[in-house]
């Protein structure tokens, strides 16, 4: 007789509990997701923000080794500007070029 009133009693409560046995469950789903999807988002933003912060040209050497490669002649005076760098070098026909060197992209402007 004992061990039917605990069947029926754990029966009815297992009843009553198993509505937030199945709620807590989705909710800690729910919460994991979450947070796993914002631990994405702060990792790729730190991500970019190295990206941004490393440049391709980190040297007055780089740059002038890159407009060398580029316009051949000799290297006269590199200046660093607020993003990069102002190169200006003479060509093997006599002619002074100055060409910008974009220290974030490496990209080289001006020179025609």
């Amino acid at each position: 007789m004992a061990t039917n009133i605990i069947i029926f009693v754990l029966g009815t409560t297992m009843k009553f509990a198993l509505p937030f046995v199945f709620l807590f469950s989705v909710t800690l789903f729910m919460s994991s997701n979450a947070q796993g999807s914002i631990v994405s988002s702060i990792n790729t933003m730190k991500a970019n923000q190295q990206a941004i912060q490393q440049l391709r040209v980190k040297t007055r050497k780089q740059a002038a080794q890159m407009v060398k490669g580029r316009f051949g002649g000799k290297v006269l005076k590199v200046k660093k500007q607020k993003s990069g760098y102002r190169v200006k070098l003479i060509k093997a026909d006599g002619y002074i070029v100055s060409v910008y060197v974009d220290a974030k992209t490496g990209r080289i402007s001006g020179g025609n």
